[in-house]
């Protein structure tokens, strides 16, 4: 592919910036797994500085073949993107946002400000972010207050908030490159909730302060990275449980890679790391003060081995690095293996990771991973502090009624640490044909014991397993619901995930339009948990557990000619069943139905030409959000209507309309 024609590429998608590009192409390529982001061929001590720059700034985005990751201490089975910026690039640009659903209720507004400077890897990128979203009342959704009465004057969403400023640098210090990345922001929310003593108003405050340093490039033959992260965190709660917390962090890690002499295939590539984290939390709350301080460490180690090397042209080939089985080439072979451990105040942990990764012939390669973890719960998890979360419709199969409950949110220190086993098996066939039709599709299995969970249905049977956690007033009514973490005994999982992929090829010189589609499929095999306390295993596929769709399909069709560019991108979810008693189908049983819904976008931009290359000018942007105005719908096994499946009941917002106004300047 020429520049042109990668140009041409990058202008199809449209993204308002680099991280825009770089997230469509990761769900294309490597659908389910982040990739390692490397910029210019080369590894940066914090690769998300250059995400913020307007989308123009990239030349081309190259992925590299599944299992790459593993040369840079990734997974296994991993990806590499290989971010090629423009050697020299600045801009100014901000953009207006308004959105509003079209049954109305509430609006949306938001700014954003942005200043850029690329110089070979030297940058510097300035953003301000301003959103404010009023509150969506019960009242202003009939619907819902008609199967609702009591809500009245309730939020269905919060008011919010948000305002932050950041600033990133990178500096190259000969061979070395600098980074430092600098964040402000505020978040404010305000809701009502009706209780049995009247409205109650909840609001949050939060205000954070971020800094982060990196350090990257060569020393003793070691590629070496090293980054620090400082944080503060201020919360303040208002309402039944006013509190504040005030969270300090500091964090340090440290990664080496290097190449050894292999085995004639190619060299080993091992990569080393190691981090430790020291947290110190204040939280107050009805005049009481509680102080705690943790730590944590960690190492990680991995090593990669080349067996054998993809085989070469005819006439190229290169004996001593293309094994040969019965004359037929063996192709690309690699194996990985890794181990780490962990220690926190809450325990320790350990690792355990192999993988392989085979490309038999050219586009077309399979990896296998496999890792045995234990790991130690957050610091949040454990120790953030109790307090009234948003309210939440929830069908309570007890009294055969939809009910709107509190909800009781934090930290649970008596959580263990979890172990954990995972397999995973991917196919990658691709780029074919002019069109570039790629393939992927993966297998995964994973199985936990003592998994931290924090989701009970209310049936019978888990209510009686669990009785601290679901509050009744003296009618019998479900009026709160504790979704603190807790330890369930074991979970097993499989589900197989397939993406399709078709771009025709670029003409930047023609007027034709452009256009690509992406599938996506995911086909969930088996879900089931074991909660303990003597409840049988959830088969959620079933309906146990308030039971999960077995199948979720997503599409994307995008269409671009001249400064026009449409986006239609869809999403399919099965029906399944939630069940009254675990283990058995009954009439009491819901069953949701099927679920579908569109989303168009439409994006005008008007091009300039700068130093030679197309740059956006000004764009604006039309999306509809749920084009259909699509709701969630279920009914009672025996044909009955379902409590708490009312239009609004679980989607109040339905259509929604964005309309957003950039420019560059």
């Amino acid at each position: 592919m020429t520049c042109a024609q990668h140009i041409a590429r990058i202008d199809a998608l449209a993204g308002g910036s680099v991280g825009d590009v770089l997230g469509q192409a990761a769900r294309q390529f490597s659908p389910g797994q982040p990739p390692v982001v490397i910029i210019n061929g080369v590894r940066m001590p914090d690769p998300s500085v250059f995400l913020d720059l307007p989308s123009d700034a990239l030349e081309r985005l190259e992925v590299l073949p599944a299992g790459s990751a593993a040369e840079y201490g990734g997974s296994p089975s991993g990806r590499v993107f290989n971010l090629v910026l423009q050697r020299s690039f600045a801009s100014r640009d901000g953009a207006l946002t308004a959105a509003a659903p079209t049954a109305g209720g509430f609006r949306e507004l938001s700014a954003t400000a942005r200043q850029s400077r690329l110089q070979d890897r030297n940058i510097t990128n300035l953003t301000l972010t301003l959103r404010d979203v009023s509150a969506l009342l019960a009242d202003d959704r009939p619907a819902y207050l008609r199967d609702h009465p009591d809500s009245a004057d309730v939020s269905l969403t919060p008011e919010s908030r948000f305002l932050s400023a950041n600033a990133a640098f990178n500096r190259s210090l000969g061979d070395w490159a600098a980074s430092l990345n600098a964040s402000a922001s505020q978040t404010s929310s305000r809701s009502t909730t009706r209780d049995a003593d009247g409205l109650t108003v909840l609001s949050t405050d939060t205000r954070r302060w971020e800094v982060r340093s990196g350090l990257s490039g060569s020393v003793l033959d070691w590629i070496a990275q090293v980054n620090l992260l400082a944080t503060a965190d201020v919360v303040e709660a208002e309402g039944p449980t006013p509190s504040q917390t005030d969270l300090m962090s500091w964090s340090g890690a440290v990664a080496l890679n290097r190449s050894l002499p292999g085995l004639g295939a190619g060299p080993i590539a091992v990569n080393l790391s190691a981090d430790a984290n020291r947290n110190r939390t204040r939280t107050e709350a009805v005049g009481e003060a509680d102080r705690r301080a943790t730590t944590a460490s960690a190492w990680q180690g991995q090593i990669t081995v080349p067996l054998s090397q993809p085989a070469p042209p005819p006439g190229l080939e290169d004996e001593a690095k293309t094994l040969k089985i019965g004359g037929v080439s063996l192709g690309g072979l690699s194996v990985s293996l890794g181990a780490g451990g962990r220690d926190t105040d809450a325990g320790g942990g350990n690792s355990l990771d192999l993988g392989a990764a085979w490309q038999p012939r050219d586009k077309v390669s399979l990896s296998a991973s496999w890792n045995r973890t234990l790991t130690a719960p957050s610091d949040l998890d454990r120790f953030a502090p109790p307090r009234q979360g948003p309210n939440a419709v929830v069908y309570d199969f007890r009294t055969g009624e939809a009910v709107e409950v509190q909800t009781l949110v934090g930290g649970n220190p008596d959580l263990t640490a979890a172990r954990s086993e995972g397999a995973a098996l991917n196919l990658s066939l691709g780029p074919f044909t002019r069109w570039s039709v790629g393939f992927n599709q993966g297998l995964s299995l994973a199985r936990t014991r003592d998994g931290i969970s924090s989701s009970l249905q209310p049936t019978p049977q888990t209510e009686a397993a669990y009785p601290d956690r679901f509050l009744r007033d003296a009618s019998g009514r479900l009026v709160r619901i504790d979704l603190r973490p807790f330890n369930a005994t074991a979970s097993e999982t499989r589900s197989l995930t397939t993406s399709l992929s078709l771009n025709p090829p670029v003409d930047p010189e023609a007027s034709a339009a452009t256009w690509t589609v992406n599938l996506f499929h995911t086909w969930r095999l088996t879900d089931r948990t074991e909660l303990g306390r003597g409840l049988p295993v959830l088969d959620r596929l079933a309906g146990d557990g308030g039971g999960v769709s077995g199948q979720d399909l997503g599409w994307t069709l995008s269409r671009m000619k001249g400064p026009l560019k449409i986006d239609v991108t869809g999403r399919w979810t099965a029906g399944y069943r939630s069940r009254a008693t675990i283990g058995e189908d009954g009439p009491a049983d819901l069953r949701i139905s099927d679920f579908a819904r569109l989303d168009l976008k439409a994006t005008y931009r008007l091009f300039r030409d700068v130093s030679g290359r197309r740059a956006e000018g000004a764009r604006l942007e039309l999306s509809i959000q749920n084009l259909t105005d699509e709701r969630p719908s279920a009914r009672l096994a025996d044909g009955a209507p379902a409590a708490g499946y009312g239009r609004d009941s679980r989607d109040p917002v339905g259509r929604r309309i964005e309309i957003t106004l950039g420019k560059r300047f």
